[in-house]
């Protein structure tokens, strides 16, 4: 069946009530296969848990809230901290559970990281053609997953909506924690007011490739900036592990 068009916060917030009734049912705005459910992460435990260890120092004994996960470009690992940052999260601290958004419309890549299929997704929600669609699985069952789906429009208009319309709260109402995956901030600015709706921010650089002056593109738009981290991947060195546990 086809939705009609869910634009506000009110047809994502009904589609988010139908989730929690646990089956399948025909109210406007939700569906859900049963058999569905979040693959493995590709890559190993090691990486989830220095992504847990970053995160912690950010939100220290905080147990609530939304996560913004962007970059200054693309390529530098931010959809992989992303899902390894939601899992975590399911894992140590997703009692009221943890929910995934991928709003990368133009390259998205989480669905792929957790071997679901992309569409249907927010996009296709958003734009009036499907349900809204939640994929459940990780640790404990505890993580769920919205794929950012096949869009059809403009990908700055379906961000536009996002922030004109609230709807990261609304998806906080129903999740202990949001962890939201943005593109590049310099891409579109409804990037930077969806950032800006989050509790914490977590900018991701690559090694030797993120440079300081696009850090610091980044960090003039994010007004928190006293709840930002900058997060460096693909680090690589030839020392031996065993020597740099001595260092």
């Amino acid at each position: 069946m086809i939705a009609g068009p869910a634009t506000g916060a009110e047809a994502l917030r009904e589609a988010l009530a139908a989730a929690s009734d646990g089956t399948r049912t025909q109210r406007r705005g939700y569906v859900r296969a049963p058999s569905e459910t979040l693959g493995a992460l590709p890559f190993d435990s090691a990486f989830v848990d220095r992504c847990r260890m970053a995160f912690s120092k950010l939100v220290g004994l905080d147990d609530e809230g939304i996560v913004a996960i962007t970059s200054a470009r693309r390529r530098v690992g931010r959809s992989s901290v992303a899902a390894a940052v939601a899992t975590a999260l399911a894992r140590t601290r997703g009692i009221g559970g943890v929910l995934l958004v991928d709003l990368d419309f133009e390259r998205p890549i989480q669905a792929d990281l957790f071997s679901v299929a992309p569409a249907p997704g927010l996009a296709d929600f958003l734009e009036g053609r499907e349900r809204l669609r939640l994929v459940t699985g990780g640790p404990g069952r505890q993580l769920c997953l919205v794929p950012a789906g096949q869009r059809l429009g403009d990908p700055a208009q379906l961000l536009h909506r996002l922030s004109r319309g609230g709807l990261l709260s609304v998806f906080r109402e129903r999740f202990q924690w949001v962890v939201v995956d943005l593109p590049p901030l310099h891409l579109n600015p409804e990037v930077a007011g969806l950032a800006n709706q989050a509790t914490w921010h977590i900018v991701v650089g690559w090694h030797r490739r993120t440079t300081i002056d696009q850090v610091r593109e980044v960090n003039e738009h994010i007004l928190a900036r006293n709840r930002a981290g900058f997060l460096l991947t693909g680090d690589s060195t030839r020392i031996p592990r065993w020597i740099r546990r001595l260092l």
